[in-house]
Parts: structure tokens; C-alpha cells; sequence
């Protein structure tokens, strides 16, 4: 299956372009909070969406009825439809089908109806809050406005979902319920109750003081994540039907693994067991020796025992090969979106396959002495990219891998 559209909003740049130039000159997205007022946190930092506007992507009475997550996800699938050039005209519609990732949902509409029915009672309350709050809004609201009346459904597993709903719309077409695929996630977790939620379990960074060194993985100093924003829509087809219509082709899935460590359901196992067997079942579907990885997306949120189990794993997988292969995490720029960023690396990870740079991880100044990898801390590198794996990892112990390739790539 091949990938041949791309949508994506983003904190450090809506549409793919903007999305690409933030990554690779390093500009980081974080920034103070200013969605509400986080004065008595103790962090107080994240990285927002700022310039996006729903009436740019939707008329006004559809915006007021959707969940900031949401509206992110139509718009990134509009841009992902009129990117892959799909005359939706000439499509069947129930042969295009929409599966959307979000761990979050519709928590802002959540958190704005229970003050408003705590203050001014049911009546005040709005008639579209429960389908706003929703999870399944987001791909609900998709299929609605294009009209697309196949397979339709939500996943919802964490950071994990967005490569899960990427998998499934995989084999929506591989088992023919499905010629056409609007797969991805979204979410927008920056509201008071959420990131408080997160600042109680203590993984939020307190780098109140310097927003854009706040994420800082693989670094000795790291302390911590910082929640983002956003979506990314991808359009999913069957290889020969998009080489008929003559489609731009950024590249093509080949192999995705997900287990579970059963440990913890928020500790890592440190023998990082499943973690490498989760790697390597992925290489080993997508038909490729480990000398044949170019790139590893990596998972790299900023907080520092993962962070370092997440290299052990890798040594584990690759022995000396590891230190030969580039790696890099995005998340010092564009924040850890839950479900949405796994499909902002999937995307990162295409576009190195097209332009043949691999963006760096910024924020690492005292690397820490177990993360000894080529992280590409010093700027983007120029380096042919064939093949890549996205790493993910969720609460529970879930482990996902998506291996994604240049479609003349190696096979």
C-alpha cells in the first residue's frame, strides 16, 4: 500500500511545506501556554497550534460544533485529499473509507459543558456536546463532509493509535473493503483539566524559564515531555491503482508490529525485552535485513529513563550497526501529541525519503553516557533515505513500529 497524500497541522507549521522547514532548520514550537491560564502550574509550557483557523478549512456552523480535535483532523484531511489529487467524483464512495486515532478526543467541548452546567444548570448546556466530545467526531465529521460512506471507525489506544489506525487502514484495502484510505490522528490535550492531569503524574518539563530547550531527549538534563497539538491525515491506496491514475507516490508501508510488556501501566521494563522483539517482528515483516534501515523515527520524548531504554532496545536490535544508522525524535520541536505525532514522524520520515535530509533531534547538549547513538544532534544531514522505522510507545507498555519505504527503494 502507498502513501500518496499528506495533511498536516502542526504547532511548528500548518501544511506539509511549513511542517518540513520547521523540522530541518530546528525551530522549535513550544512555547509558554496561552490557551488558558497556567500560572499556578508547575509547568507552564507547551506547544500550541497559534495561526490556525477553522473557517479557513469549514463553514462557521460546522466549526462551532466540532472539538478542537476535530477541526484539526478535517482540516489536515482536506489538505491530504487535494495533495494525492483524488478526483473524489470518479470515486465510489463506499469504497473510501476513513479511520482516525486520538487518545483525547473532544476534552475541551468536555471540560467548557460541565462549567457551564455547573454554573448555569442542563438548560444552558449546548445539544451537540456529547457528539462534539466524542472521540469518534473526528472521523465521523470527515466522512459527513466529503461524503465517503465505507469503513469507517475510531482508534483509540494512546500514543500508539495513530500508527494503529494507519495499520488497520492497511488492511481495510488489503482484504478489499476499501480501494481509498483517510487514515491519521488527532488531538488537542491543552486544557486545564488535561495538562493538569499531567503535570500531577510528573512528566511534564519544568523549563518554564527557556520554552524551546524545554524537550531535551537522550540529554543527561532532560526532565521531561511537553504536551502538543494537532493532526496529520494520510491518503492510503493500493500501489498498482495509484500507478494507474499516476499519482505522486512519497512511499509505501511495509511492515508495522505492536506487543505489549504487560510490566507496567506507566514504567518501562528495563530488560526492554518486548521493546527490541517489537522491532524486530517490524523489520522482519517488512522483508528487510536490519543493514537495510536508513532512518529510525524515534519515539524520544524527553523523559530520560525511556529515553534511554529506547536506545538499549535499538543496541539490543541493530549490536554495532546502531551506531552507523541516523535517528532522530521531533518531539523537541512539535511537542508529544499523543496520538497525532507518531503520524508527524511517519510523515518526517516520507519527506526525508523525498528530499534526502534527515531533520535533527535539537535540545541535546550533555548527551547521557547510556545514549551514545547518532542522533543527529549537530543539524539536519543530507543522506539518502529508503527505508525508515517509526517508534511509538504508550501507557500500558504498548510498543509500535511502522516500517515505511521509498517505493524504488530497497525491497
Amino acid at each position: 500500500m502507498v502513501i500518496t497524500g499528506m495533511g498536516v497541522v502542526a504547532p511548528n507549521g500548518i501544511g506539509i511545506d511549513n511542517f518540513w522547514d520547521s523540522l530541518i532548520q530546528g525551530r522549535s514550537a513550544v512555547g509558554k501556554i496561552t490557551h488558558f491560564d497556567a500560572s499556578s502550574y508547575p509547568s507552564q509550557i507547551a506547544a500550541e497550534v497559534s495561526d490556525f483557523d477553522p473557517a479557513d478549512y469549514m463553514d462557521t456552523k460546522t466549526g462551532k460544533r466540532l472539538a478542537r480535535f476535530a477541526q484539526f483532523a478535517l482540516a489536515a484531511s482536506e489538505m491530504a485529499i487535494e495533495d494525492s489529487e483524488l478526483n473524489l467524483a470518479h470515486e465510489d464512495p463506499y469504497r473510501v473509507g476513513v479511520y482516525i486515532g486520538t487518545a483525547m478526543g473532544g476534552m475541551d467541548v468536555i471540560q467548557s459543558q460541565h462549567a457551564i452546567f455547573m454554573e448555569k444548570g442542563l438548560k444552558r448546556m449546548s445539544p451537540f456536546a456529547v457528539v462534539s466530545s466524542s472521540t469518534h467526531s473526528a472521523s465521523g465529521i470527515i466522512a459527513c463532509n466529503f461524503r465517503f460512506k465505507g469503513t469507517n471507525t475510531t482508534v483509540s489506544a494512546g500514543c500508539n493509535s495513530g500508527l494503529d489506525a494507519a495499520f488497520l487502514a492497511y488492511n481495510a484495502i488489503r482484504l478489499g473493503d476499501a480501494d481509498v484510505m483517510i487514515m491519521g490522528a488527532g488531538e488537542a490535550p491543552i486544557t486545564p483539566c488535561t495538562y493538569a492531569s499531567f503535570c500531577a503524574i510528573g512528566l511534564h518539563s519544568r523549563e518554564n524559564s527557556n520554552p524551546k530547550k524545554a524537550v531535551k531527549p537522550y540529554d543527561i538534563n532532560a526532565d521531561g515531555m511537553v504536551l502538543g497539538e494537532g493532526s496529520a491525515v494520510l491518503i492510503l491506496e493500493e500501489r498498482q491503482r495509484a500507478m494507474r491514475r499516476d499519482a505522486k507516490i512519497y512511499g509505501e508501508i511495509l511492515g508495522y508490529s505492536s506487543l505489549n510488556e504487560a510490566f507496567d501501566f506507566i514504567e518501562v521494563d528495563t530488560s526492554c525485552e518486548t521493546m527490541s522483539l517489537n522491532l524486530e517482528t517490524a523489520i522482519k515483516k517488512a522483508s528487510l535485513h536490519i543493514r537495510e534501515v536508513d532512518y529510525i523515527n524515534l519515539h524520544g520524548n524527553g523523559i530520560l529513563s525511556y529515553d534511554i531504554l529506547e536506545t538499549k532496545a535499538i543496541k539490543s536490535v541493530f549490536g554495532e550497526l546502531a551506531y552507523t544508522i541516523p535517528m532522530s525524535s521531533i518531539k523537541p520541536i512539535t511537542g508529544h501529541s499523543i496520538s497525532a505525532t507518531a503520524i508527524w514522524q511517519t510523515i518526517t520520515s516520507l519527506l526525508a525519503f523525498k528530499n534526502n535530509i534527515i531533520p535533527p533531534t535539537i535540545n541535546i547538549e550533555s548527551p547521557d553516557p547510556d545514549c551514545d547513538l547518532d542522533y543527529v544532534s549537530k543539524g539536519f544531514i543530507k543522506k539518502e533515505v529508503q527505508t525508515a522505522l517509526i517508534n511509538a510507545h504508550g501507557f500500558g507498555g504498548r510498543h509500535t513500529v511502522l516500517v515505511v519505504g521509498k517505493l524504488d527503494g530497497k525491497r
